[in-house]
């Protein structure tokens, strides 16, 4: 019979965009620029209906940016 090990949930941490935005070196306007215009995305919200992000969210705003000026610059 095989034992089934079980692993504690680790709390993801969830950040605000002013938290997000530290984290990026950008302004929160830079990041409420991103949401309208399709880069950024919160992928949760809190009790009162704020975004939060995670560091997956953070890492992927910062790779759709980069493509966004790759393209721009013509480099794709």
């Amino acid at each position: 019979m095989q034992e089934l090990c079980y692993r504690p949930m680790v709390e993801e941490r969830l950040y605000s965009i002013t938290e997000a935005a530290a984290k990026l070196g950008v302004s929160p306007a830079t990041i409420a620029t991103w949401i309208r215009l399709g880069i950024a995305t919160a992928s949760r919200q809190d009790e009162l209906g704020r975004n939060r992000y995670t560091d997956a969210d953070l890492v992927g705003m910062e790779r759709r940016f980069q493509e966004r000026q790759a393209r721009k610059r013509g480099l794709t």
